[in-house]
């Protein structure tokens, strides 16, 4: 049984509404504000507690779903079941959140590397086109943006602000963790019955998926459209030891 349509049927979320634009240009500004900061060579312990503040945020953004679904519409039937359905961290962006919390923890330059690419390949199509349901009158409107803002604002500072650049061999490194996202998670949408990253079905509202192609010819077009923007994420990336 799906509970997803309960959930849309509430949906009060512009595309493009005044909320919305205020959240992209929110997410622009902090990304350059941050990583004009980080560029500035502030005090060690003061950079320490911004990276580890942003670390906490992604998490409790990702922590925050489920238990705003329960909270929302209760510990029963309906409640548990949209929390299979919609709220499980199986999407891109809840991993790729756990990833860059974890870099900006650890400043690991593997993790920040496909955190980079994953978070601005793909979490910024979520900010463009996203599927929350809700408008600014409500929290999970909050959460959404500060995982999907918070994103690529992370992966932005991290790679431009701290310069923890991606290495020779990001692409192909890109395409191993990227098949290995997709089966692992495709293996659990058809234990579970669902619909994670939208990898085993087109979804359910309108999205750039919505324009990929019918169902399964749509996750050819993602891997190439993917790969084409690693490639260009790459290309203007930081050079180690470059002052770019």
């Amino acid at each position: 049984m799906s509970f997803r349509p309960i959930l849309l049927l509430q949906s009060e979320f512009k595309l493009f509404g005044g909320a919305h634009c205020l959240a992209l240009l929110v997410t622009v500004c902090l990304a350059i504000g941050l990583t004009r900061f980080a560029r500035s060579k502030p005090d060690e312990k003061i950079l320490k507690r911004v990276r580890y503040t942003m670390a906490g945020l992604l998490v409790m953004a990702v922590a925050l779903d489920p238990i705003l679904t329960l909270r929302r519409y209760g510990m029963g039937e309906v409640g548990w079941g949209l929390v299979v359905d919609s709220s499980l961290p199986l999407y891109l962006c809840d991993v790729v959140s756990v990833f860059l919390a974890y870099a900006l923890v650890t400043k690991s330059q593997r993790v920040t590397e496909i955190g980079y690419l994953w978070g601005c390949a793909g979490t910024v199509q979520g900010l463009i086109t996203p599927t929350v349901c809700f408008d600014w009158k409500s929290i999970e409107f909050y959460i959404f943006f500060l995982q999907h803002g918070g994103v690529p604002v992370a992966a932005v500072f991290l790679v431009w602000g701290l310069k923890i650049v991606p290495k020779k061999g990001a692409w192909v490194r890109a395409l191993y963790w990227s098949w290995g996202y997709m089966a692992i998670v495709m293996t659990i949408n058809w234990m579970i019955g669902k619909n994670y990253g939208f990898l085993n079905g087109l979804p359910e509202v309108n999205t750039l998926f919505s324009y990929m192609g019918p169902y399964p010819l749509c996750l050819i077009t993602l891997q190439v459209v993917a790969f084409i923007l690693y490639f260009i994420l790459l290309k203007i990336a930081p050079k180690e030891g470059g002052e770019s």
